[in-house]
């Protein structure tokens, strides 16, 4: 992997035109300001209008340094918080009650999500239970096909805004670990939690036809959430629509302990009361299996990972991002290669969420998934989980359901 130059400059007319207004405001300013034989109030009127262009023109990691820093002042100021323990706060502002839904002649009840006329539905993705004894020799980790969920963007007159697959590891300590033994000892009898899901977004404005002929917008959601899971199960994986009321434990599930009413914004992580929250996203032509699957880190409490598809005139795009939640912030070694987002901690953390939005809080750079291309994110265990688990004796790494992280 390698990040992106971490510096840049935005010259599109937006930004040049402001820049060049805002210092013609300030020059004209100075120059009736400055006394005559006395240049001190002109050359500070210059040194303005240049600090003014550099923060509206210079960029880090793909971000303005003025929209940056009023991004995390706005997060700051915006964002309720309360340290104490019982304080609650929703995930995010799309994490509205979901309703259940049955079609007339489906078979399934699919749980979907409303806010702001736009919704969402999750399909759980649990991999098969590996064989036994000399039948598990020599048979590949199960994995999700890509291009089989990128298919399901465009289905007959539907079309989906984008497909996210989101994927969780949080490192839960074993019940049976002695607290009187060593962080080291401990740490070896901590319990790897894994969980997949697909996150479906549709805006009824784009699908008005499609709705026409259904019995109503709940409906049009249900029947395409119906026919992905159908088209994937079987895949070396089960698919399964989930409930309004699992939706609520994926929140949990993929928030992987954060508490939005315990944080405190940063530019470069959230800081929580039990640890860092820090978010990259990948550079895209560095999306591959590989990549996706050297994401997961061993010295972090929770790794999410989120790969999101979406529809461009008539072909998918993907992009990816990460979330490391971690006891201590991350070294500059753990981390190379990953592009950081500047000022957009918390909207990366809520970008994840199965929440409707009329603009998804996060955009991250992508690319065009190529047809001929072999595209496959893991459900099962990783090189570093085996990795991990070499040391420990009898290992366990149970799939989660949506709320086995609750």
């Amino acid at each position: 992997m390698k990040a992106q130059r971490p510096l840049g400059l935005d010259l599109s007319w937006t930004s040049i035109t402001c820049a060049l207004l805002i210092d013609v405001a300030v020059l004209t300013v100075a120059n009736r300001l400055s006394a005559p034989g006395r240049s001190t109030v002109w050359w500070a009127g210059i040194a303005v209008a240049a600090l003014v262009t550099i923060a509206i023109v210079l960029t880090y990691r793909g971000v303005t340094v003025i929209a940056a820093v009023a991004r995390w002042v706005w997060e700051w100021s915006a964002e309720p918080r309360d340290s104490s323990p019982g304080a609650e706060a929703a995930p995010s502002p799309g994490c509205t009650p979901a309703i259940d839904h049955r079609r007339r002649f489906g078979r399934d009840v699919v749980g979907v999500r409303q806010h702001q006329g736009h919704l969402v539905a999750v399909i759980a993705m649990t991999p098969p239970d590996p064989p036994q004894g000399h039948q598990g020799e020599g048979v590949p980790p199960p994995t999700l096909p890509v291009e089989a969920v990128a298919a399901g963007l465009r289905q007959f007159d539907v079309r989906l805004d984008a497909i996210d697959i989101v994927s969780v590891r949080r490192r839960q300590v074993s019940e049976v670990a002695d607290p009187s033994a060593t962080s080291s000892v401990d740490d070896r009898l901590a319990v790897t939690e894994r969980g997949t899901w697909l996150v479906l977004r549709m805006d009824p404005q784009r699908n008005v036809a499609a709705v026409a002929v259904r019995d109503s917008v709940v409906s049009t959601v249900a029947a395409v959430t119906e026919r992905l899971a159908g088209a994937l199960n079987g895949k070396r994986c089960a698919a399964r629509p989930l409930t309004a009321a699992e939706l609520a434990d994926v929140d949990t599930a993929i928030m992987a302990g954060l508490e939005p009413a315990r944080i405190r914004p940063g530019l470069r992580h959230l800081k929580h009361f039990d640890g860092y929250v820090t978010s990259f996203w990948v550079s895209p032509r560095d999306i591959s299996s590989e990549t996706l699957d050297r994401l997961w880190l061993l010295d972090t409490d929770a790794t999410v990972v989120t790969l999101r598809l979406t529809d461009a005139d008539g072909r998918a795009e993907m992009s990816a991002w990460v979330r490391y939640h971690s006891a201590e912030p991350l070294g500059k070694g753990a981390v190379d290669g990953l592009n950081r987002l500047i000022g957009r901690q918390l909207n990366a953390a809520r970008a994840s969420l199965p929440a409707p939005a009329q603009r998804p809080p996060l955009v991250v750079p992508s690319r065009a998934l190529r047809v001929d291309e072999q595209l496959e994110m893991g459900l099962g265990s990783t090189e570093m989980d085996a990795a991990e688990m070499d040391a420990v004796p009898e290992p366990s790494e149970p799939s989660l359901t949506p709320a086995a992280m609750v």
